[in-house]
């Protein structure tokens, strides 16, 4: 074993250019890999990928200061530009990526300046500058594949500190306009004139959302809205009706109203308040609403401080007596039905999940989604409506699940 640990460390032990080569040769394998299953959803798949990928190359690029350390007298110079370089490092990715660059696209730059450290191959033989850079450019173009899906699939991208944000046009079978925060559709309206309000997405008139508007009594009505997205609730307001939306992302609330029209044409009063949602409510006097939607998304699910016990007694504040809590449960990863179904018994009250899949023959319903809502309340009458009692599945607490709370939360009984 080397007797100095630094070098154990990186390199594992000697020969270091041998073990330094191992890791090239696994960087030059996972590298164009990474980049072609950048933008892929498949977790199962891409989450061993990625964090096998990561060590490689960060073993690869250990491995290779290592060997570069310089005689004793100049160590100082050395350590300090490493520390440097990582400094600048979370620099550029905290502070200044998010406002220079309009997508998520550092991922892809990484992978291929990781790829471009394989020049350092030229001094083993022909064939491995050959490969380095077939290595190179097999990882620029799959990196070059996933930019571009982002860039020429958007009509409008923007980014700030807390997401990208992205609007989408749709041609086929009607003309239709999404807003997508990374891969997740968050909203939409259909273009023609004539069917703007028209509810879409995940809004169908037979989703839990649908149903809900559905069965709660005729306007004046008001509505509390976590999540703004493009504004898609508000296919359900109705002159008299005050819609109030939380949202936390300015840039939401601009493309909502830029390029979507549910917040400037519709007859109802239209409210948005900018700032989290949870924290929003807390400050205010209680705003006694007849329906509050938790429709805030965090990748694919809703956060989780918007579904502890503490964010639950803010919410019963701003309830009328007899409202509903409606809370947006359709994602890939996640089921929030058993945290949702423990808070509703801590409270008192029912708890019913509705799925929907649409089945219409209409174009103008093609982007109508699948749908997972869950509808929380003590008002009976309305749960033993037809429109919810005929889909309506009712939530049991699962036994031993714990109520999440502020201090505590677990995914591991939630995983799908």
């Amino acid at each position: 074993m080397s007797r100095r640990p630094e070098a154990f460390i990186l390199c594992f032990d000697r020969p270091r250019w041998y073990r330094r080569n191992v890791f090239l040769s696994l960087a030059a394998v996972l590298l164009p890999v990474m980049a072609w299953y950048s933008d892929s959803l498949d977790l199962k798949l891409v989450i061993p990928m990625y964090l096998a990928g990561l060590f490689v190359c960060c073993m690869f690029c250990h491995c290779d200061l290592a060997l570069l350390k310089p005689a004793r007298r100049y160590l100082t110079t050395y350590y300090l530009m490493i520390l440097l370089g990582g400094a600048i490092g979370g620099l550029l990715v905290g502070l200044v990526v998010p406002y220079v660059l309009t997508g998520y696209f550092e991922l892809a730059i990484g992978l291929v300046a990781c790829a471009l450290l394989l020049y350092r191959t030229v001094r083993i033989a022909w064939w491995a500058i050959v490969a380095s850079a077939a290595v190179v450019g097999a990882t620029a173009w799959g990196a070059g594949k996933a930019v571009d899906y982002q860039v020429a699939s958007s009509r409008v991208m923007m980014r700030n500190f807390y997401s990208v944000v992205r609007t989408v046009e749709y041609r086929d079978p009607v003309p239709f306009r999404s807003m997508v925060h990374g891969d997740i559709m968050h909203g939409g309206q259909l273009r023609d004139p004539e069917m703007r309000f028209r509810p879409s997405s995940y809004f169908g008139p037979t989703s839990g959302y649908g149903r809900l508007f559905a069965s709660v009594p005729d306007p004046p009505r008001r509505v509390g809205v976590i999540g703004l997205g493009a504004g898609s609730m508000v296919a359900y307001a109705r002159k008299g009706d005050t819609f109030r939306f939380y949202e936390i992302n300015p840039q939401v609330l601009d493309l909502a109203k830029r390029e979507f029209t549910f917040l400037t044409g519709s007859p109802a009063t239209i409210e948005a308040v900018l700032g989290d949602g949870r924290l929003s409510l807390e400050r205010e006097l209680s705003q006694q609403f007849d329906v509050l939607v938790m429709d805030a998304f965090s990748g694919d699910s809703i956060p989780m401080h918007l579904l502890t016990r503490e964010a639950m007694a803010i919410y019963m504040r701003h309830l009328k007596p007899g409202g509903v809590l409606a809370f947006q449960a359709t994602n890939r990863f996640i089921d929030i039905a058993p945290v949702v179904a423990s808070l509703a018994q801590d409270y008192g009250l029912a708890a019913v999940l509705i799925f929907d899949t649409p089945h219409s023959e209409e174009e103008a319903d093609y982007r109508l989604s699948v749908t997972d809502q869950i509808l929380v309340t003590s008002n009976r009458r309305l749960l033993e409506s037809a429109q919810i009692r005929d889909a309506g599945k009712a939530l049991v607490v699962q036994p031993n699940f714990r109520v999440w709370t502020d201090d505590y939360n677990s995914l591991w009984g939630v995983l799908k």
